[in-house]
């Protein structure tokens, strides 16, 4: 939603199916991920480190809330199956999603920043939540209680 909703979050759900970057990393040498469909497999080195929660106007669309992703190279992704459909979003940023399904894979920045997408990896990831950036554009309908650092643009 662009602009105020009057909306209030009222409840979370399905919380113990949160990534472990969330609450309690545990320590892995490979991440493993993959689309909803399957039809996209990697893998590539852990742990996953710092993830950082995004809640710009893009990545509150793509992912219906805000999204987690965590910094990469990109040549460090073993493909499996590899089933992607690329999109220039604004500003010339490129963001990788399987064309099936609809999962958001990855981002990769106009600079040439990539991203992984937190939520596509199926393990535990050694990850931990470290800060919120473009806290100018999230919703009005939930608060940053967690008392990390928050940033109104790039981190």
């Amino acid at each position: 939603m662009d602009g105020l909703s009057g909306l209030v979050t009222a409840q979370v759900i399905f919380s113990k199916d949160a990534g472990d970057y969330y609450t309690t990393p545990q320590a892995t040498e490979v991440l493993t991920g993959s689309c909803l469909c399957g039809a996209n497999h990697f893998t590539l080195p852990g742990p996953m480190g710092k993830v950082t929660a995004c809640h710009c106007s893009q990545c509150r669309k793509t992912s219906g809330h805000f999204s987690a992703s965590f910094d990469a190279a990109e040549t460090d992704l073993e493909w499996s199956r590899k089933s992607i459909q690329v999109r220039r979003a604004a500003g010339g940023s490129l963001r990788g999603f399987c064309p099936t399904c609809g999962s958001s894979l990855y981002f990769r920045a106009p600079d040439g920043i990539f991203s992984v997408e937190a939520g596509a990896i199926d393990n535990p990831t050694g990850g931990h939540l470290a800060s919120h950036i473009f806290t100018s554009e999230k919703g009005d309908y939930y608060t940053l209680t967690d008392g990390l650092p928050q940033f109104l643009g790039w981190d």
